[in-house]
């Protein structure tokens, strides 16, 4: 008997109708090829289908966090707030207040948090924060600056919440000293403190508006609606004639453009919270509903096999129909294109979309998915195509981790970057995202499902695309881990002058290449003159010129690589002090001094601080007094 088909079957038949053979010998449970193993589970087990899954997961509540996550939630949103309004705040309206019997608003803030500190002080046993004598009036004798408002306030909020970390649910359960020289329960006592500080943000938003001033938290609201442009609804008419719904984020001004595909259990909107913010960073954004899935055509769940087959036949036509509609769009630079996808589904064809476009897609985005064997190929051979790599431990579909680690590792390109959410213990197997949803409740841990408890996703995403696409076009700073191998070979006799050849070929493709970080190959040379001063000291004078001729060789290799870094001429300087070579080391510590002095270029590709550049002054400085002092 012939078991029905799923999404990922239909894919894999479209694009290879007379290459499916399936292995009999997998074990259940074993972290092989996740599509091998569908493949399988589908024959053994007929009847699965994606019946039902929009609408499960869409509706299935995540598992509610643990009690003391939920308590620091309240804690650090509140406290933040605060925060914000005491940096906030003009200094010289400190001490103003509506009547003259209330707090000013520096009082407000110094007794939110003193009274919070009175409490933490309680729950924890501990004398934690500084001393601001009895009571919880602090007066502005002791806190006399908007500085030391502002530090008290910080230090009442990271207090508190490392003692709401530390003690976890166990410890809102213990009893505490309270008000009133009573016991109370400790989550009675985090309520109270929380409920007092909203009363007195309460308060200071009325001194805030007494002043025509808008609250922080509320402008921060007002300029986010402001700021994102609401989608254009487009109705893309695909080859055979169905209209697909799409979703176009236009930018303010001309600028690249991003294809946004959702996975398998969700639609276009799972971006919306990715997407407008590419618009307003100068990225036209497009969202696709893919056919027979959202808006676009019937629902998929529904279909006969044979439909389905027919369906998914039509999908990488469908997606080129969408990338074809971004990229004629005034405005949009079509040859700096950025993919990204969720899912298996989103992550195979964005993976497709940048095989079929090589010249336009300068950037990839996967979340928790996988690709067939021409889309691994694709990736061996893309060595400069920036890709960005996003999974969960608590991945509800293992083993998507093991999946994208593997996607990773056969990405050539050193300019990706690893995203790894880790969680004490993996998700258990328990089905696929293409099958039956109802069999596993979303718990946040899978492709755009992760925006929710990873808030920071959507920005690392934008920042990614901004990155690839406008600051550096088609090019990410190399990454150590993708740099492994090329790293690990400069440890061996001959690594640096095969890194150096291989570094000259990839510049005659791409001037910009770039195949390991600054600061690594760094490191590296650090190691070696480190090594060279203490055979120095040793007395071992011949072991000791071999270490810095080496780290000489190294620095010299760096700075091929990033000719602009100051950084790079003052460790190549400091290296020719230390081996003698007076000439060549005060020339690459002018050099250094020069570029430092212009700021014509960061420091280096790693770090641009007033910190950092004044070290590396003062180092520079130091291998010219010596010099000067030798002459």
């Amino acid at each position: 008997m012939k078991a029905k088909t799923d999404l990922k079957d239909d894919i894999a038949l479209a694009r290879h109708p007379a290459t499916c053979a399936f292995s009999s010998t997998i074990k259940p449970g074993s972290k092989q090829s996740w599509l091998a193993l569908l493949t399988l589970i589908l024959f053994v087990v007929p009847g699965t289908s994606l019946s039902t899954q929009a609408q499960t997961l869409d509706h299935t509540p995540r598992p509610a966090a643990s009690r003391s996550e939920e308590m620091l939630d309240r804690w650090k949103d509140i406290g933040n707030k605060l925060i914000a309004m005491a940096q906030d705040f003009p200094e010289d309206k400190y001490d103003f207040k509506v009547q003259k019997d209330e707090r000013t608003f520096a009082l407000n803030l110094l007794h939110a948090a003193a009274l919070d500190f009175v409490l933490i002080r309680r729950v924890s046993g501990s004398n934690l924060g500084p001393d601001f004598g009895p009571g919880d009036n602090p007066t502005r004798d002791l806190f006399k600056t908007k500085a030391d408002v502002v530090k008290f306030v910080q230090e009442a909020v990271a207090d508190g919440a490392r003692v709401i970390q530390q003690q976890g649910d166990a410890g809102l359960d213990n009893t505490s000293k309270f008000l009133g020289n009573r016991l109370a329960h400790n989550s009675s006592i985090w309520t109270f403190a929380i409920e007092h500080s909203g009363e007195h943000y309460g308060q200071l938003v009325v001194y805030y508006r007494a002043n025509n001033l808008v609250p922080p938290d509320s402008r921060r609201n007002q300029a986010q609606q402001a700021q994102q442009p609401a989608p254009q609804v487009v109705d893309l008419k695909a080859a055979d004639g169905t209209i697909l719904k799409a979703s176009y984020f236009a930018a303010a001004k001309p600028g690249p453009g991003v294809l946004l595909l959702h996975q398998s259990n969700r639609t276009r909107d799972s971006w919306d919270g990715v997407a407008p913010q590419l618009a307003v960073a100068g990225i036209n954004t497009l969202t696709l509903d893919m056919r027979g899935f959202g808006e676009s055509g019937g629902p998929y769940t529904k279909l006969t096999d044979a439909e389905k087959a027919k369906v998914s036949a039509m999908w990488p036509g469908d997606v080129d129909t969408a990338f074809q509609y971004l990229v004629s769009q005034p405005g949009v630079k079509r040859d700096v294109i950025g993919a990204g996808g969720a899912g298996w589904f989103g992550v195979l064809h964005s993976i497709e979309v940048a095989r079929q476009h090589s010249a336009e897609v300068k950037s990839l985005v996967l979340l928790s998915g996988e690709t067939l064997q021409d889309g691994l190929q694709f990736l061996r051979q893309a060595s400069q195509l920036p890709g960005l790599f996003v999974v969960a431990d608590d991945d509800e579909y293992p083993p998507t981790v093991e999946a994208m680690e593997w996607l990773y590792i056969t990405f050539s390109s050193p300019g990706k970057k690893f995203v790894h959410y880790s969680a004490a213990q993996d998700a258990p197997w328990l089905w696929y995202e293409t099958s039956d949803a109802s069999k596993v409740p979303a718990n946040g841990g899978h492709g755009t499902d992760m925006f929710k408890p990873h808030p920071e996703l959507p920005g690392i995403i934008v920042d990614w695309f901004v990155t690839t696409l406008i600051k550096t076009p088609g090019h990410a700073p190399a990454d150590a881990l993708g740099s492994a191998a090329m790293l690990n070979q400069l440890w061996t006799s001959e690594g640096v002058a095969r890194a150096k050849q291989q570094l000259i070929e990839a510049r005659r493709k791409d001037p910009q290449a770039q195949l390991w970080p600054e600061i690594n190959v760094d490191i590296i040379g650090e190691d070696h003159v480190r090594e060279g001063e203490s055979e120095r000291k040793a007395g071992d004078m011949r072991e000791a010129k071999m270490q810095i001729d080496t780290a000489i060789e190294i620095f010299k290799l760096n700075l091929l690589a990033y000719p602009d870094s100051a950084d790079a001429h003052y460790n190549l300087a400091d290296a020719y002090l230390k081996n003698g070579q007076k000439d060549l080391a005060r020339q690459y510590a002018e050099k250094a001094l020069a570029m430092i002095d212009s700021h014509k270029a960061p420091l280096s590709s790693w770090s641009d601080t007033e910190q950092r550049r004044a070290e590396i002054r003062s180092g520079v400085q130091d291998v010219l007094k010596e010099l000067n002092a030798a002459r």
